[in-house]
């Protein structure tokens, strides 16, 4: 089962919500970077994150029919083959998420890292809203599945480079209105 999304649009936490109503093991997020890796188990809130193989990985790409998988960086590649698609309505947030979330992994990233991976996760973002709009596909949003509108920023907010990094985001989300 596949679960498309994209960075913090809650979709970890959605996933163990799947696996303990379905009883399929949810392995996480099905990239690369998890292959000999436990960074998100030791950064994520939820801590979950399988530490791949490279056969293990292998085997999920050849078949994950019964587990849970989350693709949220290029989702858009797997959206014909999702189960479940899971978004924020606010992606202004998401974006500010993922901005103290990589000074959280990384604290000593420079802005243009930053705004690298923003400008990344938004045109994931075009992809996949792109699929969804054309297939009408119904989404589950964050907002209403957590009953979260806001969004918190604590390093960001106290980073050197965040002028930078909001009027990055204010070019692909538009300004908090």
């Amino acid at each position: 089962m596949i679960v498309c999304s994209l960075p913090r649009c809650g979709a970890t936490r959605f996933c163990l919500d799947l696996q303990e109503k379905t009883s399929l093991p949810f392995v996480g997020e099905l990239h690369p970077v998890h292959i000999q890796s436990n960074r998100k188990q030791l950064t994520h809130e939820t801590k979950h994150q399988t530490n791949f193989t490279q056969d293990s990985f292998a085997d999920l790409l050849q078949d994950h029919s019964e587990h849970i998988i989350l693709a949220n960086q290029h989702s858009y590649l797997l959206a014909n083959q999702a189960s479940f698609f899971m978004l924020r309505r606010n992606m202004r947030n998401a974006a500010f998420s993922m901005a103290n979330y990589l000074l959280k992994v990384y604290p000593e990233l420079k802005p243009n890292a930053i705004r690298f991976n923003i400008g990344l996760m938004y045109n994931d973002y075009r992809a996949l809203t792109a699929y969804l709009n054309k297939y009408q596909k119904e989404v589950i949003w964050y907002e209403d599945y957590y009953g979260i509108e806001d969004t918190h920023a604590p390093l960001l907010d106290s980073y050197p480079g965040k002028a930078s990094i909001i009027k990055e985001i204010n070019s692909y989300y538009g300004s908090k209105s």
